[in-house]
């Protein structure tokens, strides 16, 4: 046990207790992360997000206030972070906003500001790119079927210009759009692109007739075999491609 009058004692005469300065500590980094922004946002209507803070030391970040910046610096939205994590992360403190999209169409870059809870803590700051559109007018109805058989395909990524959209079970998909001329676009592993044209006046249905590929490709690209001689051919996996090299 210190005794009081030991040198060593804060209660000792002409003892001086250090204490740390704000400024003498490194403060904490704050990421910011932004998801579920639906794509494209309709003019003139809310739109909403989910925010995302961490600390870089896993500090609790519950209360902190979080705000969207439009390029002029305007706030349109704000709010705070919630007490719980992300599921499945241990300090990803996160909340929902929501703001009032610009009432002309275009690409817009906005910016999300976090406050600084304590002052140990750096004001993070990040920024997040949208698309506006007109409000839809029409109903583009899309059926995805197998050009041999007829069979619907499940799960193939639509894209109808800048809007996007994934079939059902059923081969089905249903994107609304405003009237104008489109891209399509159908793709799946395990199957050729089809790109085609539409003219979207009204509600229409469109099919499209897709071809099983005859090499499909994989989802993380192709896979190569060693190579058997010094200059030769690898053959990925599958019989209609080769790759032809020649080592320098």
């Amino acid at each position: 046990m210190v005794s009081p009058e030991s040198p060593f004692s804060a209660a000792s005469r002409g003892a001086r207790l250090l204490v740390s300065k704000p400024e003498d500590v490194a403060s904490h980094e704050t990421s910011l992360a932004v998801w579920d922004l639906a794509s494209p946002v309709v003019t003139g209507r809310r739109a909403t997000l989910k925010v995302g803070a961490a600390c870089s030391c896993g500090c609790d970040l519950t209360g902190t206030a979080v705000a969207i910046h439009t390029e002029a610096g305007r706030p349109v939205g704000s709010g705070t972070l919630g007490a719980a994590p992300w599921p499945g992360t241990s300090a990803l403190y996160w909340t929902e906003l929501d703001f009032a999209a610009p009432d002309t169409e275009g690409s817009y870059s906005w910016t999300l500001q976090s406050g600084a809870p304590e002052p140990l803590h750096q004001q993070g700051s990040s920024a997040f790119r949208f698309i506006t559109v007109n409000p839809p007018e029409h109903r583009v109805t899309l059926k995805v079927v197998e050009r041999q058989t007829g069979a619907p395909i499940d799960a193939v990524e639509l894209r109808l210009g800048i809007f996007r959209a994934t079939t059902n079970e059923a081969g089905v998909a249903q994107v609304e759009v405003p009237g104008g001329a489109y891209d399509v676009t159908a793709w799946k592993i395990g199957y050729e692109i089809l790109s085609s044209r539409a003219d979207v006046a009204g509600d229409i249905s469109i099919q499209l007739e897709v071809a099983a590929a005859a090499d499909p490709e994989q989802p993380y690209g192709p896979r190569l075999c060693a190579p058997q001689e010094r200059r030769g051919v690898v053959r990925r996996h599958g019989p209609s491609l080769a790759l032809r090299f020649a080592f320098r």
